[in-house]
């Protein structure tokens, strides 16, 4: 174990003379401060360098002398590049960059990082990547994807073409952007992402747009890169974010993803109406944020568009748990079955409870007339809802009566504006 000083914001090591410094883990809580250069050359047996949040500007070429090191953590800094010499970093396993407001691209030699688990670019505006983040057949993580639709011919791209996932079968969590540069032609394989078996997270983000109006071609253009990038079934956690599309994706209103668990969709601005994902059988969080375009959420949600959910076996949102919708202006109805069909339904279950207690001839249904009974299939909506959180929407008019015959426990209604 060595002590860190530090003078004038600079983290200086302590000379130790010759002494050979085995030291494995660097770490500093020092916040923020820079590091001297020296320690690239005195710590060469270090597994771990933890230099994330540090106001560290470059990177010396002389990291690639620390060829144990298995964690690389530049977060939150200053950097502008990296070097080629990383690639000389053959048992590096995470390299993290995320945040790094000043970086705007990656060396060609990090596709040499034939052991890398993880990247984590996110939040950094790459705009310049190699060609060949394929090679990397190792990762597990791969955070902050960039997608290019340009040509794949020249080695430095403005983001990776969605082809060079074909390779990446042991993906666990994968954090796409910019997907509306994406171009979905033929050459591209319709079961990318479908056969990754090991994928539980999946995050799938366009870049946001501005309040102008968007363009049918281009609209149209992401809705098939979307439907093209058909999740596999053991997937966990779905993220969809900033997507313009009119139309979300076909995949998303089956019950094409059985494990699915969590569900975000995150400003979806063009659609008018949510996907019908009221079937996913294991689904207990459900967030919806910003989606402008929509001013009715009805049976179509819960997966009823076909036949009446409410008179059959099936039940909406089985093991839903918490339901957050927020920031949407212009909703202003709720429903989860059509009144007609509810009408039908009220009237069958009252003739059905006359004709178990004998009144053959009606007179307990006229009796019960005018009432609302409590359907005996109160389980068939959302029973395992506990928290249900509306934040921001100004025009709804009401809540669906149905809603009481849940498990609720917590209701949250706030307005920020």
């Amino acid at each position: 174990r060595i002590l860190v000083i530090t003078e004038k914001d600079m983290v200086v090591i302590p000379s130790m003379g010759k002494e050979e410094i085995k030291l494995r883990t660097f770490r500093t809580q020092q916040n923020p401060v820079g590091i001297e250069n020296t320690i690239f050359m005195r710590f060469m047996y270090l597994r771990v360098l933890d230099l994330s949040d540090l106001l560290v500007e470059k990177i010396p070429d002389c990291i690639g002398y620390l060829i144990h090191l298995r964690l690389l953590d530049l977060d939150r800094t200053c950097i502008s590049c990296l070097p080629e010499s990383i690639g000389a970093l053959k048992n590096l396993q995470m390299l993290h960059l995320h945040r790094c407001k000043s970086l705007h691209s990656l060396p060609t030699a990090i596709t040499q990082l034939y052991n890398l688990r993880r990247l984590d670019i996110v939040e950094t505006p790459i705009n310049q990547v190699p060609k060949g983040i394929g090679r990397l057949k190792f990762l597990n993580d791969l955070e902050g994807f960039p997608v290019s639709g340009g040509s794949d011919n020249a080695k430095m791209q403005d983001g990776w073409n969605l082809e060079e996932l074909a390779d990446l079968s042991k993906l666990r969590r994968l954090i796409m952007i910019n997907l509306e540069r994406g171009t979905p032609h033929s050459g591209v394989d319709p079961f990318l992402l479908k056969e990754k078996k090991y994928l539980k997270v999946l995050n799938l983000w366009c870049t946001e747009q501005t309040d102008e109006a968007y363009l049918e071609e281009n609209a149209n253009n992401v809705e098939n890169i979307f439907e093209m990038l058909t999740p596999p079934h053991n997937l966990r956690d779905l993220v969809i974010g900033n997507f313009f599309g009119c139309r979300f994706p076909t995949w998303l209103g089956t019950t094409h993803l059985p494990s699915v668990k969590s569900v975000i969709l995150a400003n979806c601005k063009s659609c008018v109406h949510l996907p019908p994902i009221g079937q996913l059988p294991n689904l207990n969080y459900l967030k919806i944020i910003g989606a402008s375009a929509i001013t009715k959420i009805g049976p179509e949600f819960v997966g009823c568009r076909e036949g009446n959910l409410i008179s059959t076996e099936a039940v909406a949102f089985p093991k839903l748990e918490m339901l957050i919708i927020k920031d949407m202006p212009n909703w202003e109805e709720w429903s989860f079955v059509d009144q007609q069909e509810e009408e039908e339904v009220q009237e069958e279950e009252e003739a059905a409870a006359a004709a178990k207690e004998g009144g053959e001839d009606g007179t307990v249904a006229s009796k019960q007339k005018g009432k609302v009974a409590l359907s005996p299939r109160s389980s068939w909506l959302m029973p395992c809802l506990r928290r249900l959180d509306l934040w921001d929407c100004p025009k709804l008019r009401a809540l669906p009566p149905q809603l009481g015959q849940t498990n609720l426990k917590e209701l949250l209604i706030r307005y920020t504006s």
